[in-house]
């Protein structure tokens, strides 16, 4: 095998496949990436055997043939090297070389027979999405999808297109929500959770093309840009019926500027331990106070705000209302607490509640 391309090029697309390694692999075979060099592409390969990520881009080749790189070594060689064109020929069986100006590098390789098989179910059954919309949805959601292997069903982003023109996305820990919801041309109904995993990788090559392709069938999503293409299973454990805990009412609803309050909040956090996050949020006459108390220090921060129909002190964790407060890109929110036991509720309008929402439980402080 012998082929030249571009160092950028060749980085670009070797990051998004290198996401998707098996970064504690039970076969050494699974921290590769498979490289093939045919018909004037270079094919990219990598897979977790429950998630797997296929993309090419143009080269110059010299001499066709396939090869397994550690990932991890080779994106560091790679965007280490300088600006320019860059060689690589496999030396052996064993080992290839990468020349660029002014050096080499030698690196050891895998057999590329030893690379599994990655599946491609077919009867997938498609529909298009514009990029900025699914990358927008994502990224409003993925904050609050759980980690606990335990609760299978909390990890990853549930897709919910039951009703007709619209995907609607949801995530929750247990402790927060997020949702978001944007209209599309979709008569086909069906829901879905894929994995967080998989839609970190998603966020990362669909931003190349103005829509995408997403297919699902046989418990396998795919999303495809028609240059890069991410295969997964689905989380295959049924998500909660978010809708029984949506808020039914929108109490206490207060307009502010969301950087005013989110930047109190990070810096009330500051005197907070890792083990202890919960701020009190007193909403009083046009005033929010936050006070954060810790063995470390002590942090009081204070906001005008309107005038509430009456006053509540509760307690949250901090974090998470920081990272609700992250997803928007408004410059304005709207803030809900109903009572002392009652969810906060951030969303951008009033009469648009739904098109993202965030819900945050209170904590005990």
């Amino acid at each position: 095998m012998k082929l030249s391309v571009d160092k950028k090029l060749f980085y670009k697309y070797l990051f998004y496949v290198q996401g998707i390694v098996d970064t504690r692999p039970s076969m050494l075979i699974l921290s590769h990436v498979l490289l093939e060099a045919r018909e004037g592409r270079v094919f990219l390969s990598s897979t977790d055997l429950e998630s797997s990520i296929y993309t090419s881009f143009p080269a110059t080749i010299t001499e066709e043939g396939q090869v397994c790189l550690p990932a991890k070594k080779l994106l560091e060689v790679i965007e280490k090297t300088p600006e320019g064109e860059v060689q690589i020929r496999t030396v052996n069986e064993k080992q290839i070389e990468i020349d660029y100006k002014k050096g080499k590098t030698k690196i050891k390789t895998q057999n590329a027979e030893d690379f599994p098989k990655i599946p491609k179910p077919e009867d997938f059954v498609y529909r298009a999405i514009k990029s900025d919309k699914l990358e927008a949805l994502i990224k409003k959601t993925i904050y609050c999808t759980g980690g606990d292997d335990l609760r299978k069903n909390l990890t990853g982003i549930y897709f919910d297109m039951t009703q007709n023109g619209k995907i609607r996305l949801v995530a929750t820990d247990g402790h927060r929500m997020s949702m978001a919801e944007e209209d599309i041309e979709n008569n086909i109904v069906e829901s879905f959770t894929l994995p967080k995993r998989a839609a970190i990788e998603i966020r990362k090559f669909i931003k190349d093309s103005e829509v995408v392709n997403m297919g699902v069938g046989k418990n396998f999503f795919i999303c495809d840009d028609g240059q890069t293409s991410l295969l997964t299973r689905l989380v295959d454990a049924k998500f909660p019926d978010y809708k029984k805990v949506l808020p039914n009412n929108f109490n206490n609803t207060i307009k502010i500027e969301k950087k005013q309050i989110q930047e109190a909040l990070q810096r009330a956090s500051v005197v907070l331990q890792e083990k202890n996050r919960g701020v009190k949020v007193y909403i009083g006459e046009k005033k929010i106070e936050i006070r954060a108390v810790s063995d470390d220090g002590e942090a009081i921060e204070e906001l005008v705000i309107d005038k509430l129909t009456e006053p509540l002190d509760v307690g949250f964790n901090a974090k998470y209302l920081i990272d609700a407060l992250l997803s928007f890109d408004d410059k304005e929110v709207c803030l809900s607490v109903g009572d002392e036991v009652s969810p906060a509720c951030i969303f951008v309008s009033e009469e648009d509640k739904y098109k993202q929402l965030s819900v945050i439980m209170p904590m005990r402080v």
